[in-house]
């Protein structure tokens, strides 16, 4: 290895690193600082959950741009006219990254999300997870019932169908909870893929294993799927959940191969 591709590879690690602790440090400093004065703020906990939200989208959206600055990420979107369709949305995606949620979520129009139980109680975090109204998945008749209510809502449901990170070389996985959602709202399912060229920060590997280049995310929106259309006996819910979870797993796998 040159010295010019040395310095590279350390200048890259101690710039994940800085923007890692900055992620962190301003989810803790927003949960002591910020979060308790949008709740002084008039109005109702739906519309404080809502404001909370639009400040973790313009959060996440810097943070984003921060990553580009430094020359981390490059991100490129597709069929971008599919997000005006998003609000009333289940909105699903493959997860190769850690950082899949942050630049989808910066991205969608009056999004809401649902998040893993341990960053529910993760440290730093907690308090914007719960200010922000975000869905958490470990109860599943709460997690259902918080989807009815963002999606009659018109918000878009950010949802990773496989619940972590797919780990590299292997096809998405999906966890039955998503089709159930889907088959007991009814709701359409905007899909999008993500492909990240060369992978970083994948399920296993250490944040300081940074490939040798700038990590290029294209996210494709592909299609709003109506779940009532794809599978046979709608009506009975845990068949048709079943049918559904197959469905899409057999159509990222053809995605992926397509986009990827």
């Amino acid at each position: 290895m040159t010295l010019k591709r040395r310095l590279n590879r350390y200048w890259r690690i101690v710039a994940t690193g800085f923007c890692f602790c900055f992620f962190f440090s301003g989810g803790l400093l927003q949960s002591l600082l910020v979060i308790p004065v949008v709740y002084l703020l008039p109005g109702k906990k739906v519309q404080k959950n809502r404001r909370v939200r639009a400040m973790q989208q313009w959060t996440f959206a810097r943070f984003v741009q921060l990553m580009q600055l430094l020359g981390l990420i490059r991100v490129r979107l597709h069929n971008v006219e599919l997000l005006a369709k998003s609000p009333g949305c289940l909105v699903i995606a493959n997860h190769p990254t850690l950082i899949d949620v942050v630049i989808l979520f910066a991205k969608l129009p009056r999004a809401n999300c649902v998040v893993k139980g341990e960053l529910w109680r993760n440290r730093y975090l907690k308090g914007v997870m719960r200010a922000a109204g975000f869905i958490s998945n470990e109860n599943g008749e709460q997690l259902l019932q918080g989807c009815r209510q963002a999606l009659n809502a018109e918000e878009a449901v950010l949802i990773f169908p496989e619940g972590s990170r797919t780990l590299p070389g292997e096809t998405p996985k999906f966890k039955r909870g998503l089709a159930n959602i889907a088959v007991r709202t009814d709701a359409p399912i905007l899909t999008a893929f993500i492909t990240c060229e060369p992978l970083m920060l994948t399920k296993g590997e250490p944040w300081y294993r940074v490939p040798p280049s700038c990590g290029v995310f294209d996210i494709y929106f592909s299609d709003v799927l109506q779940p009532r259309l794809l599978v046979d006996d709608f009506d009975d819910k845990p068949r048709a959940a079943r049918l559904l979870t197959r469905h899409l797993e057999s159509y990222f796998e053809e995605g992926l191969k397509r986009y990827g």
